[in-house]
């Protein structure tokens, strides 16, 4: 009897086992990267590009970028509705939709999110929101919540009332900000909310696991409540942050990452090779300048030094390798034409970002002399990542050797950490960008006066006016729109508020076998891969 028990026990176990493994065998699972760590899973208050990379895994928008960057329904069951004078969208929502634990989303949820990203409690920094009614005056404590333009008429059905008509509006509803989140359960986690992956509740494809706030790596597991599971195909999709190009070649190889980054340097070794995906993006690197807080900098002459020392076409094909075009101006190239002669940014407002080395040492030494000094330093900080560095290295030399007198000492610290020290408006130079969203009014918009972007808290009332005309009054007149994106592109450039370098084509290794995903120019992170899948 023992034996035949034995025997029994030993087949049962061995069943198990081979249960076991068929059903993790079945579990599919795609391990991907991200290139930096995220400083907040907060849909309310991302505002740089790797956290709301981070948070479009969870949340659920009303619209969706499809590969020809057109606007399609998601959350949303049609094309939003807008009033004859454009100020009025409404939005209906499905009546299926679902949060990871079952219960329903509402557009009283879209409304709460909305608020709350303009709650000055809330002290969100996030910028992406459209310009909806009283927004400015409600972040600004100078108007209740309730003044905001925005309300729910009924479960499915959201209106937004806007300050002026705008053509882009369901690309900005695209956002993640304007994504639901359940009050009930926001307000049961009270300040914790956002801090964890238990303190989210998704409304997306998948839940966040396995984040408690400064994680490396975590994971997303495939909501079953999500209205459109049956086309999700991953169960569960691991992410570890990528910096170095090394380690996420060396992961990709080994078959440990479906997809990785690549630098410049990097990308000739896969030419040719059905893994390497080249994505032409629309953001713009800039070297941003703490004008407020650095007295050198507050000097005309000196910006204007920084403007014209710098050979994009040499930073372009000899440090990149020929993976980013030199930056024309604030606004990038290939964002929008003229609507009247289909002239190109470009063509229109180029001209005014060049490589004048001559003129770069006459505007320094003018510089030197209204300063008083024979030297001046000044600190550069980029994010700690390969491309980061090399170009701040560049940078470095750039001045260095172009402007006999000036110092760069270099600073590569965690995104996070630079986030800070820009949002804290207390720095010397900066490596940043702008990923903004179609509308390219966002570009020259970051430099609003009391835009909480404005890195450098440049003060202009005559850019702001300019700026308020896009946003209200030039509505869908484009040739209204076109001519004063050139004055404001023209403005930053004659005071050297901002200075230009490049725009970036991505390049990264993805498993030939992954289909289905979709790249995009703008928005956060390049890939959609909600619907992707391996091709059997």
């Amino acid at each position: 009897m023992k034996k035949i028990f034995a025997a029994v026990l030993a087949a049962a176990l061995l069943l198990t086992a081979v249960t076991t493994a068929s059903l993790a065998e079945e579990k599919k699972v795609l391990n991907w990267f991200i290139e930096g760590e995220v400083t907040t899973m907060d849909s309310s208050k991302v505002y740089d590009t790797l956290s709301g990379e981070a948070v479009a895994y969870f949340t659920d928008t009303l619209y969706r970028l499809d590969s020809e960057a057109n606007a399609v329904p998601n959350l949303a069951v049609a094309e939003p509705e807008v009033s004859e004078d454009g100020t009025v969208v409404t939005v209906t929502i499905r009546d299926d939709a679902k949060y990871a634990d079952g219960s329903a989303v509402t557009a009283y949820d879209i409304e709460y999110a909305v608020k709350r990203a303009a709650d000055p409690a809330v002290g969100s920094q996030a910028t992406s929101l459209p310009a909806i009614k009283n927004l400015d005056a409600v972040r600004a404590g100078e108007l209740p919540l309730d003044d905001l333009g925005i309300r729910a008429l009924s479960d499915t059905v959201i209106e937004f009332t806007l300050d002026g008509a705008d053509p882009y509006i369901a690309k900005k509803l695209a956002d993640t900000i304007v994504s639901p989140i359940s009050e009930a359960f926001a307000e049961a986690q009270g300040d914790q909310y956002g801090l964890s992956a238990d303190n989210l509740l998704a409304s997306g494809a998948y839940s966040l696991k396995d984040w408690t706030g400064a994680d490396i790596a975590w994971t997303y597991v495939k909501n079953p409540y999500y209205w459109d599971a049956e086309n999700v195909y991953f169960d569960e999709i691991t992410i570890q942050v990528i910096k170095d190009v090394a380690t996420g070649t060396n992961l990709y190889e080994s078959g440990k990452l479906d997809g990785t980054f690549l630098t410049s340097d990097y990308v000739p070794l896969y030419a040719g090779t059905e893994d390497l995906v080249d994505v032409p993006t629309l953001r713009m690197t800039n070297l941003e300048l703490g004008i407020s807080s650095n007295e050198i900098l507050q000097n005309e002459n000196i910006r204007k030094a920084l403007l014209f020392a710098l050979d994009r076409e040499e930073l372009c094909t000899s440090v990149l390798n020929g993976t980013a075009i030199p930056g024309v101006g604030v606004i990038p190239d290939g964002i929008a034409v003229n609507p009247e002669t289909g002239a190109s940014v470009a063509e229109d407002f180029g001209g005014q970002v060049y490589f004048d080395l001559e003129a770069a040492q006459a505007y320094f030494a003018k510089a030197l002399e209204e300063l008083g000094v024979d030297s001046v330093e000044l600190r550069l900080v980029t994010s700690d990542t390969d491309e980061n560095i090399k170009i701040g290295q560049y940078l470095q030399s750039a001045y260095e050797n172009n402007l006999p007198g000036i110092k760069i000492n270099l600073a590569n610290v965690p995104a996070s950490v630079r986030f800070e020290e820009m949002m804290s408006y207390d720095f010397d130079l900066a490596l940043g960008g702008w990923t903004g969203d179609y509308d390219p009014t966002s570009y020259v918009n970051q430099h609003r006066s009391d835009y909480a972007h404005n890195h450098s808290q440049w003060q202009s009332d005559e850019l702001s006016a300019l700026i308020d005309k896009l946003n209200t009054e030039d509505g869908t007149d484009f040739a209204a729109r076109w001519a004063h994106l050139g004055e404001a592109n023209k403005y930053l450039l004659d005071n050297a508020v901002v200075i230009p370098l490049e725009q970036a084509t991505k390049e990264f290794l993805v498993n030939p076998k992954l289909t289905g995903y979709v790249t995009k120019q703008l928005g956060y992170g390049v890939f959609d891969l909600t619907r992707a899948s391996f091709a059997e």
